[in-house]
């Protein structure tokens, strides 16, 4: 534990208790504090969400108090800090497509009524029929119908149909929840035993044999714990109808987008003696990279903010660079040795081109269609969505935070139902979509995506023993006793641990049996 001590003592001048600004400051200054929200102080100090409420505002208070008198003596005075103004990336405006329910049930539709498919004419007569408890939806039959396809049936009788539509429905109606049954035990349950089966698996992208994908167990705990970060960010990036068969532009994008640092281009050799940095351009990664020395050169300069000299107008084959001259007159400037070695190491890790966080981007091709489509290490949805060649109804990135930030909540509860699922599929394991949608309601349903442990959904119960009994046993009770805190003993685990009923089924009510008196 690194803790700020200055962030501290701020914190307790704001009239912040010790305890709780001890944790709050712990590696973090006092900008990474002023944004953090109630519920997040609440996860970090292990407090109730009312107390947490009190100290946020504490917070909001001083942050939009700030600057506006810092001179300690009343006078109004303020300390201004110049910055060096940066050029601003221009953000390119998307115009979202109104939700069209009909198309979107006419979607599942059209592939088997397109051609007037007998087989689903069949099944959506017999439904219509017998008529039942329940009516199938439209997606239900198309899978029927395409489960039949898949076996050869090309055509299905009466008595065919109605068998298949009553067994559905009694499948249907089997797959039914009970009122007050216990689905979130029944999901653990589903979920965990299967876990227990899975390995440490890696997936290697096609012909690239460094490039290794986080998957099996290790991958189902990233998705649960929300993590900001997966540990193998990728991204798949499709282009739009007019672009995806075209080889050349897509590996156009793949150079345009993935990250090039100058070390990637050139070869950096450090002259100590006349105190100046040489860079030896490759020809070889300028043309993969499809870039050229005079744009290098001119990338640098507005970069490190220093004269770069190329050995020739055109076609340059070396930079180079003294630290410390600015302009092409200035040659009279003789820089020390520490400057040079610290400008060395700033260039050497510069990004001349490319979107910050894709450290590489594969051109893939799918073999069925023969379109092609981009594969990448590292990912950037936002700033992707921005190229205008790409489709971004179907690119798709692993990264949860990525898709909460720029999609919204929605859009992270279903990124992490096809994560679960496709990593138990790729797993050789079946489990019901359900459970997996379950878990995606629990992380996501106070509008954030929170991580199901003792820093998320299991540490923000409002049972004490229910909290104690997953993790930190001694530090949930103590800070309970010290803050008062109550357990009304509403739930499964609290009752269990003091030894009493539970208040489901059997236990949630009360039966007495009054004999007559005669």
């Amino acid at each position: 534990m690194v803790v700020k001590s200055a962030t501290k003592k701020k914190l307790m001048d704001m009239l912040v208790p010790e305890e709780y600004a001890h944790l709050l400051a712990d590696d973090r200054k006092w900008d990474d504090v002023k944004i953090l929200t109630a519920l997040e102080i609440s996860a970090t100090c292990k407090i109730d969400s009312e107390t947490a409420g009190k100290i946020h505002g504490l917070i909001v208070s001083a942050a939009q108090g700030a600057g506006k008198d810092t001179s300690g003596d009343g006078s109004g005075s303020t300390t201004v800090v110049r910055r060096r103004s940066r050029r601003k990336r221009v953000k390119v405006e998307q115009i979202l497509d109104d939700y069209d329910v009909e198309g979107k049930m006419l979607g599942f539709q059209n592939k088997y009524i397109r051609d007037n498919n007998p087989v689903y004419a069949a099944l959506k007569k017999a439904d219509e029929s017998t008529g039942g408890p329940v009516f199938l939806t439209e997606r239900v039959l198309c899978d029927l119908t395409e489960a039949a396809l898949v076996r050869g049936k090309e055509k299905l009788t009466k008595k065919q149909a109605d068998s298949i539509i009553d067994e559905s429905r009694i499948a249907f109606m089997k797959a039914r929840i009970d009122p007050y049954e216990a689905a979130g035990i029944t999901t653990a349950q589903s979920i965990g035993e299967p876990g227990t089966q899975m390995t440490m698996r890696t997936f290697h992208y096609a012909g690239v044999a460094t490039v290794n994908v986080t998957q099996g167990l290790p991958r189902i705990i990233e998705v649960v714990d929300a993590r900001k970060e997966p540990n193998t960010p990728t991204m798949t990036i499709r282009m739009v109808e007019d672009k995806k068969f075209d080889e050349a532009e897509v590996r156009k994008l793949a150079a345009s987008i993935e990250v090039t640092m100058t070390r990637h281009i050139a070869d950096i050799e450090t002259d100590v003696a006349q105190r100046r940095l040489v860079l030896v351009l490759r020809r070889s990664a300028l043309k993969q990279k499809n870039m050229t020395g005079i744009e290098i050169a001119e990338k640098l300069s507005t970069a490190i903010r220093l004269y770069v000299e190329p050995d020739a107008e055109k076609r340059p084959k070396t930079l180079t660079i003294i630290p410390g001259r600015k302009k092409e007159e200035d040659k009279d400037v003789i820089p020390s040795y520490t400057e040079l070695l610290q400008l060395e190491d700033k260039i050497r890790d510069l990004r001349l081109k490319g979107i910050p966080g894709i450290v590489r981007a594969n051109v893939q091709i799918e073999e069925s269609t023969g379109e092609y489509y981009l594969s990448t290490i590292g990912s950037n949805l936002a700033r992707v969505s921005d190229i205008e060649i790409i489709d971004r109804s179907r690119t798709y990135t692993n990264n949860i935070t990525e898709i909460f930030e720029y999609l919204g909540i929605e859009a992270a509860r279903q990124a992490i139902v096809n994560e679960l699922s496709l990593t138990l599929d790729g797993a050789g394991l079946e489990v019901d979509v359900r459970h997996l949608l379950m878990v995606a309601d629990v992380m996501t349903s106070e509008g954030a995506v929170r991580a199901i442990g003792r820093h998320g959904v299991s540490g923000s119960k409002h049972s004490i023993l229910a909290r104690a009994a997953f993790e930190v046993t001694v530090n949930h009770l103590l800070q309970a006793g010290i803050i008062g805190e109550k357990d009304r003993l509403t739930g499964v685990a609290e009752n269990i641990i003091v030894g009493q009923p539970v208040a489901l089924g059997t236990g949630s009510v009360e039966l007495y049996y009054i004999p007559d008196e005669d």
